[in-house]
């Protein structure tokens, strides 16, 4: 067993301590080998940085730190102790002098603006590995410092201490360099916005510096990750986004604490909001135009247009410059969409709200209530007393008074100028304007219906006028008053609005001018009905009288009055009574030389009440219907010969009088000169009131089913009126040739019918 053990057992024992003897040599190996080269690093490190002379390359000397500081903990050098007493007086004292140059470089450099100062700053921080927690100290730095300038400055308690003590230094005998509390607030609001400035601007430098800077001697660095990614990542948001919050949380803090201690205060910026909303901007423009390097987020860029706090819909701003003090600047910024939310909105809200009541105000001033029982029984005894009708007063009382009514654009056109400057504000400004003019619109429709109710109102036939029909057009000119002002004000002279102001202006001014048409319609319509209906009442002869009259109460209690000039309905209408009173004279039977002289006498008249009733609205009466009055006159009194002439010439001189017209009057001609053998509806075995039905013409034909003459349905076209009751006329003439009838007549019927 002892020589087994000898061969055996020593020799592997032997191998085990020579295993052992090589760990440890090879372990002490490393060792030297890592002092050494942290030896090597120190001297590197004393190199860069030299205790005194020559001049210090801290960058370097940064990547010389992260070398040791990596060699120090991958190696167990604890203990040794050169390394020891290296770290504790060559490398700790060159690491604190390193990051506090750092430091000091980024503050300099970012107090003066110097963005290589800051850049070399922030690489030597990067070196280190402690870049992330340096800009989130010298973030910190910057809310502490202003929140320490905010906090307090506009107390209530220390804004009324500031009035005292600049009160008792005014020196003025008149007192004009005192000032009050809404002086002391404004100043020192644009203070804490002017220190708000200057901290930005320097923020800002340094986020554009991390921006820019990239890690290009790290072989495991992501190429296009600049400083700004890697700080953002550690910090959750980029560097401005970060403090531009919490500086808007500590002034909105500040404000709302303010507003909330004094309601003098919410008052004042309430009532000041667009001054509010000047007070940041154009000052602030750098810091919240992102287009030009202002606040920008990654939560920002990583949303989605629909999660956008503040879209344009909302703003109604889309494509437009929303605040004309600062176009760089839009309400879909990062920067802005942060301070609406958290600042500005709720002052914006009482704004509007505020903006909407005083134009109510000015618009209920229009429609006061009702007077009390005794007041409205008072009135009445004095309207007996004095032989005044009740009807007078109501429509005194009916109408609103125009200066008022122009105060309701004057109350409009404020808000707008107030807000012009922004373009959201404006935008809800006008659609509050709507809404008070939309209310003004249904009172006045109120109003006039109740009026309408009474059919004497609109009866052009009464005996005399209504006084409550002034009302109506009163009324109506209200709003034609109220939609000339925001016609203006959709397009100020000095400084236009903002598209959605505008379109939504545009479309109240629309609205208006539609609700003038359908109610200044109503009395056109009847006085249409009236004029036209007397005009067609061919039986009987003191039909001018009627429409003489209708006439005269639509020039003087209607158009007269009215100020929506209605130009092209009442050219259309005066045509029309022209064209009217040509076919009544045309078809008057018998056309008795007695008939003749009544009719004459009666076709200048009317073109007189017609050229009148134009005029009122600046329209001249001219045209094919005015020729053909004037054409008819001379046609009465020619005989049959001379007649038959014209119509076998057909020269353009009596162009204007229509084809069945003329037949028409060739009929009546005919049956007054042989009246026993050809009177017309006799000859188409029909009554009087159908044959006027079947040759009146298309443009007195409202029904299809006019012609109800079984003989003549053969003729009637319903798809063509006009060729229909020419037909009818034509075959009248053609049956009255069968009668034995004078030459002339016949020359006179074959002329006729020879027209083309």
């Amino acid at each position: 067993m002892h020589a087994l053990r000898t061969k055996i057992r020593v020799p592997y024992e032997q191998a085990l301590e020579y295993t052992r003897q090589a760990r440890n040599l090879q372990l002490a190996t490393r060792h030297v080998r890592a002092t050494s080269k942290f030896m090597q690093l120190v001297r590197r490190l004393a190199v860069q940085i030299p205790e005194s002379g020559g001049r210090p390359d801290y960058a370097l000397a940064a990547l010389t730190l992260v070398d040791i500081e990596r060699l120090v903990d991958t190696s167990d050098l604890c203990g040794i102790d050169v390394v020891d007493r290296a770290l504790a007086t060559e490398v700790t004292p060159r690491r604190q002098q390193t990051a506090n140059e750092a430091n000091e470089m980024l503050v300099g450099g970012m107090r003066r603006q110097h963005q290589s100062d800051v850049g070399s700053g922030l690489q030597i921080l990067f070196n280190l590995g402690i870049i992330s927690n340096a800009v989130d100290t010298r973030i910190q730095a910057s809310i502490a410092a202003l929140h320490t300038i905010i906090t307090g400055r506009i107390d209530p308690r220390a804004l009324h201490i500031g009035v005292r003590e600049h009160n008792a230094r005014a020196t003025a005998i008149d007192g004009r360099d005192m000032v009050g509390i809404d002086t002391i607030l404004w100043t020192r609001q644009e203070d804490m916005i002017d220190a708000v400035l200057a901290s930005g601007l320097e923020v800002r430098v340094l986020e554009r510096v991390l921006q820019r800077k990239r890690d290009v001697l790290r072989v495991d660095a992501r190429v296009d990750a600049s400083y700004l990614d890697v700080v953002a990542s550690k910090l959750g948001d980029r560097v401005l986004a970060l403090w531009w919050t919490k500086v808007v949380d500590t002034i909105a803090r500040e404000i709302h604490a303010s507003c909330d201690e004094s309601s003098v205060v919410r008052q004042i910026l309430t009532n000041n909001y667009p001054r509010l909303v000047q007070l940041f901007l154009p000052r602030l423009e750098p810091l919240l135009a992102a287009r030009l390097g202002g606040v920008t987020s990654v939560r920002d860029l990583q949303s989605s247009v629909a999660s956008v706090l503040i879209s344009d819909e909302d703003t109604g701003c889309a494509g437009d410059v929303d605040l004309a003090q600062s176009p760089n600047v839009r309400y879909s910024d990062w920067g802005m969409r942060v301070l609406w939310t958290r600042l500005l909105s709720v002052f914006e809200a009482e704004y509007v709200n505020k903006a909407a009541s005083r134009m109510d105000d000015s618009v209920s001033r229009c429609f006061p209530a009702p007077p009390p029982a005794g007041l409205v029984d008072a009135q009445s005894t004095w309207a007996q007393r004095h032989n005044t009708k009740s009807d007078e007063l109501q429509a005194v009382s009916t109408v609103p008074n125009r200066k008022l009514v122009a105060s309701v654009v004057r109350s409009v056109g404020t808000e707008l100028e107030m807000a012009k400057s922004d373009a959201r504000l404006c935008t809800m400004v006008a659609r509050a304007a709507t809404r008070a003019i939309s209310s003004f619109v249904a009172t006045t429709k109120d109003r006039l219906l109740s009026v309408m109710d009474n059919p004497r109102v609109v009866d052009p036939c009464a005996a005399t006028a209504h006084p409550m029909t002034r009302s109506v057009i009163g009324l109506i000119n209200c709003v034609e008053a109220l939609r000339v002002g925001i016609s203006e004000l959709c397009q100020p002279a000095d400084q236009p609005l903002t598209a959605p102001a505008q379109s939504v202006l545009c479309t109240c001014r629309d609205e208006l001018q539609t609700f003038i048409d359908a109610q200044s319609d109503v009395l056109l319509d009847a006085a249409d009905r009236a004029i036209s209906q007397a005009l067609l009442d061919v039986d009987n002869s003191s039909l001018w009288s009627h429409a003489e009259h209708a006439l005269q109460w639509l020039q003087t209690q209607v158009l007269e009055p009215l100020d929506p000039r209605r130009s092209s309905r009442v050219h259309t209408m005066t045509d029309s009574y022209l064209t009217l009173f040509v076919h009544t004279v045309c078809v008057t039977m018998p056309l008795t030389e007695t008939a003749k002289l009544r009719l004459a006498s009666e076709l200048p008249q009317l073109e007189f009440a017609c050229s009148q009733a134009a005029s009122t609205m600046g329209v001249r009466v001219t045209g094919d219907a005015y020729k053909s009055v004037r054409q008819m006159r001379p046609l009465l009194f020619m005989t049959s010969r001379e007649l038959a002439q014209v119509l076998g010439e057909r020269s353009a001189e009596w162009s204007s009088v229509s084809e069945l017209d003329l037949l028409n009057h060739v009929v009546c001609r005919v049956a007054t000169e042989e009246e026993a053998a050809c009177v017309p509806h006799e000859l188409l075995g029909c009554s009087r009131r159908e044959w006027l039905g079947c040759v009146a013409g298309s443009e007195f034909v409202e029904s299809t089913d006019v012609c109800r003459n079984k003989e003549m349905l053969h003729l009637w076209d319903t798809r063509n009126l006009s060729a229909s009751c020419r037909a009818v006329v034509c075959e009248c003439l053609k049956r009255m040739l069968e009668h034995k009838l004078a030459d002339d007549l016949v020359a006179l019927i074959q002329a006729a019918l020879s027209m083309k």
